[in-house]
């Protein structure tokens, strides 16, 4: 009953598809193979059921399991179907292949376009998702600084009111002056400027001493100088290396600063990152090495100056005495004490063992606060640069300002350098130029034109011996020769700012970084 049902059915559908022209239901076109589904009646091209069933298992129309066995033939003649008016000449079939070419052209296009929007989209959404993971883990370390403070506090009220509890009433409250004092103190104790004063003495004698050394590269080998390796340093997002410093017993290490708010140490001979050092909360403006490359220090622009050991890649000190920004950090050449400036129009002498602020000096005699400082080779002397165009020279004996040079034409003085003898001093600025002072006539004798970037300033630094200048700014970085204060060479090509140059041992390597991430050396 049930195959003569079946077969009722079958010749019912056939004889229905067969008055209404056969057509397949998948394609949409007369098969040239038909078969037809026991289970359903609809009707197909072989060869495309065939593959559906493979690939899927069931019914392409109602969803059904399906398999080969399901599948019946259909005996009936074969179909010749007629050639299209337009393929009958070879005018004809060229036109028709043409347009099957502008369709498939077109389809491409689309495609591409569709793809070009569907990487828009996942950039989106993967930055989205990095932003929202930081600022996830800001949060959660804020949440976490939060709750430190509080238990902190707990724990101070509570022994606070221990300690009341077992006073008695009649005994007065003793209170040491030295604590109640605010700030640092108005002036350096004997001890310090002994200290300052020796160190003096010594680097004085020994830099009139010294000699040029016999293995400093000669000038033939510094214009043969070409670039000889390049990393990229810090992440993407925020992207720019801001500073950089080098450090190590061979000058292998390189420290650098990042706009992405951590500071990266590394060792450009191997090609290893040795250390990330994380902790500040905004950009990093400065970075530098003290007391033999044993600790490394950080200035950002969330106010706070970081000492980091070396060894153990912990932080050691907050300085906190800046009440804005700070722009620059630098390691007094006794290896004890640290230099910082900031645009609180102010700059301190720190205690590197214990991080006690010795000398805040806030000076009002100025539009803008400091971008940079630097330390004389000798150690008595303090250079700052301003940032409404100005350097300013301090004595640390009184630590008074002793001489002010305006040669800058408007803008900030974001780089200085002194050169070894201890008789020049360069100065880098917005205003793309790099001018030379002579310390002991106290004026400017020399200004090398490099331009600068958009909001950023040129950099300048000397080697060791002072035989060479670098000088980077907007037409790329610059050796130039000290004697004479002639153009060397032009080393490397930048499409955004160069934020540091520093010179290795003996002028053997060139070491710079710039805002697009990368950390170049040239040799």
């Amino acid at each position: 009953v049930d195959r003569s049902t079946f077969q009722l059915q079958l010749c019912q559908a056939i004889h229905f598809q067969t008055i209404s022209t056969m057509y397949c239901s998948i394609s949409g076109e007369i098969p040239e193979e038909p078969v037809v589904s026991k289970k359903t009646g609809h009707i197909y091209e072989k060869r495309l059921i065939l593959k559906y069933i493979n690939a899927e298992g069931k019914c392409p129309v109602s969803g059904e399991p399906l398999d080969e066995t399901d599948i019946v033939d259909i005996v009936m003649n074969k179909i010749v179907r007629p050639r299209p008016a337009v393929a009958t000449s070879i005018p004809g079939m060229l036109a028709l292949m043409q347009n099957e070419w502008d369709d498939l052209m077109l389809e491409t296009y689309t495609l591409k376009s569709n793809l070009d929007t569907t990487r828009q989209e996942l950039s989106q959404a993967l930055y989205q998702q990095d932003a929202s993971s930081r600022v996830i883990a800001r949060l959660v370390r804020e949440r976490d600084e939060a709750l430190g403070q509080l238990q902190a506090q707990r724990a101070a009220l509570a022994q606070a009111a221990t300690g009341a509890n077992s006073i008695a009433p009649e005994t007065p409250m003793e209170v040491e002056v030295e604590n109640q004092a605010a700030g640092p103190p108005p002036e350096l104790s004997e001890e310090v400027m002994n200290e300052l004063q020796a160190t003096w003495k010594t680097l004085t004698k020994a830099r009139k001493k010294r000699a040029i050394p016999e293995d400093l590269t000669p000038l033939e080998g510094i214009q043969s100088f070409k670039e000889k390796q390049s990393w990229t340093l810090h992440r993407t997002t925020p992207a720019g290396i801001t500073c950089l410093s080098l450090g190590g017993p061979e000058k292998n290490l390189v420290l650098t600063g990042g706009v992405d708010k951590s500071v990266i140490l590394f060792d450009h001979l191997t090609g290893v990152q040795v250390a990330e050092l994380e902790g500040h909360e905004k950009r990093v403006f400065d970075v530098g090495f003290c007391s033999e490359s044993r600790f490394v220090l950080s200035a950002s622009a969330d106010g706070i100056a970081k000492v980091w050991s070396v060894e153990s890649k912990n932080l050691v000190h907050n300085l906190t005495t800046h009440s804005s920004e700070v722009t620059s950090i630098c390691g007094h050449p006794t290896g004890k004490y640290v230099g910082t400036a900031g645009r609180d129009k102010a700059w301190a002498l720190h205690d590197l063992e214990t991080g006690k602020c010795l000398r805040y000096v806030a000076e009002t005699g100025f539009e803008s606060g400091y971008e940079n400082a630097r330390w004389h080779p000798d150690g008595l002397i303090l250079g700052t640069g301003t940032g409404d165009a100005q350097v300013r020279i301090w004595d640390m004996k009184n630590q008074k300002n002793v001489a002010t040079f305006k040669g800058h034409e408007g803008g900030v003085v974001g780089s200085l350098a002194f050169s070894e003898n201890g008789y020049y001093m360069a100065s880098g600025g917005s205003d793309g130029t790099a001018r030379l002072w002579d310390l002991r006539k106290l004026k400017n004798f020399h200004t090398i034109e490099v331009g600068a970037f958009q909001g950023s300033c040129v950099k300048v630094q000397f080697d060791l011996s002072g035989t060479y200048l670098g000088v980077a700014g907007g037409k790329g970085l610059e050796v130039h020769v000290v004697k004479g204060w002639s153009h060397a060479v032009s080393l490397g090509e930048y499409s955004k700012a160069i934020s540091g140059v520093e010179f290795g041992p003996n002028a053997k390597f060139v070491v710079a970084c710039a805002m697009d991430r990368t950390l170049r050396t040239f040799d």
